[in-house]
């Protein structure tokens, strides 16, 4: 009786123990993590082609960096990710004390990167910007 409960007990915990690493956003194979990288990048307001700025984005122990924003206060933040086919999405959000957040959504492949960030400062409306680069080597 005690042995089967013992074992009951086990398989509880190991299913919910498999239940919650599986459902971990972070959940890929090694090369498909951004860790590490850094991407060179343009980035653009939307609608304003002639206004690019050179940019870049640092993936690094789990966080992500952009130096161009960091001039403005912005700091590392962490990101989450998920990889399906060689694809790895992300989404982050950085803080400026002073100039408010940006949300950061992309999409890396191989050496390349693509994406969309949102700068939202109170008392303005939304900035949208888009932005395109590749692997710094």
């Amino acid at each position: 009786m005690r042995l089967s409960l013992i074992s009951k007990l086990f398989l509880l915990v190991l299913g919910v123990s498999l239940s919650i690493v599986g459902a971990n956003l972070n959940t890929a194979f090694a090369d498909d993590s951004l860790d590490g990288k850094t991407f060179s990048v343009k980035i653009n307001e939307h609608g304003k082609d002639s206004d690019i700025r050179d940019d870049e984005l640092i993936f690094k122990d789990g966080t992500f960096f952009s130096t161009d924003c960091g001039q403005y206060g912005f700091e590392a933040a962490p990101y989450e990710y998920r990889a399906t086919d060689g694809v790895t999405m992300f989404i982050t959000s950085t803080k400026s004390e002073k100039e408010g957040e940006i949300q950061w959504e992309g999409r890396a492949e191989g050496g390349e990167i693509s994406g969309t960030m949102i700068w939202s400062k109170p008392g303005q409306e939304p900035i949208f910007y888009k932005y395109k680069g590749s692997l710094k080597k």
